[in-house]
């Protein structure tokens, strides 16, 4: 089986998770924001379904590999609806003035948009190519490379010595380092692995027009503008909107990648 040591990189991930959100989310649990919670509930979830896949995999045991795939029709729809409370939740935050989203929220939306656009794709595809492991496993894989930056960019406050408000501007170079350092990871899992490699090119590309959305686009007054006009937008129905919306490409994702029934076969 391709990756085989995938769960332990993924589990690896949870220390640095604590650690890069400790300031912002893990220290402030109390007054977080339910759009935060569930953002970081199904986010983590998602980091869990991914190594408890590889693992069950790695180990012969297809039945619970099944299982947890079919978790995820369930678990990907949730995961887009907390993504969009993220999205509307931090424009919220932005124009109650905190420092840190004055600064970056609408920067950061130009991530969130070219993640969850990876994220809905490579999702289909996976289901699409379930019976092509090689494939599979990769787009499944891969959606991590959407998930990296926030942890990244989050961490390299410890070397650039952003330690919390008044500093916080110091965070501008790491979150588009973040960017680029995913972005070069998926160029290097691509390596020598030919067809079956587009996943992460695909990744390593959408992770390095985000680092350029941030660094542009994300500053423009008319954007800011607009993004702050999103606070005034309920989040509840884009929320269930957003996951509807995720329903629909697991169906869609599910259906196309049945085994199609042999010439001349008649349904039951």
């Amino acid at each position: 089986m391709p990756y085989r040591h995938a769960h332990w990189y993924v589990l690896g991930l949870i220390p640095l998770i604590g650690l890069a959100f400790w300031p912002s989310y893990w220290s402030v649990l109390p007054s977080a924001t339910w759009q935060f919670h569930a953002h970081g509930i199904t986010a983590f979830a998602w980091l869990m379904l991914l190594a408890a896949q590889s693992w069950t995999i790695q180990h012969g045991d297809r039945d619970t590999h099944r299982l947890a795939g079919m978790g995820s029709l369930v678990l990907f729809p949730l995961f887009l609806a907390g993504g969009a409370g993220l999205f509307f939740g931090m424009a919220a935050k932005m124009v109650a003035g905190s420092e840190f989203h004055v600064l970056y929220a609408a920067r950061l939306a130009w991530l969130d948009i070219f993640s969850v656009g990876m994220f809905v794709v490579f999702y289909h595809q996976a289901l699409r190519h379930r019976r092509k492991v090689k494939l599979h496993s990769a787009y499944m894989l891969a959606t991590i490379i959407a998930l990296l930056p926030p942890i990244l960019g989050r961490l390299s406050g410890i070397p650039l010595g952003a330690r919390g408000p008044g500093t916080f501007h110091l965070l501008f170079p790491g979150f588009i380092a973040g960017q680029l350092i995913a972005a070069a990871a998926a160029l290097l899992i691509a390596r020598g692995r030919g067809a079956d490699g587009r996943p992460w090119l695909w990744a390593a590309l959408m992770s390095t027009l985000g680092a350029l959305a941030f660094a542009t686009v994300g500053g423009l007054p008319a954007w800011r503008s607009l993004y702050a006009a999103m606070a005034q937008v309920p989040s509840e129905p884009i929320m269930v909107a957003a996951a509807a919306f995720g329903g629909l490409v697991a169906w869609s994702g599910w259906n196309v990648g049945k085994r199609p029934r042999p010439s001349g076969a008649l349904p039951a």
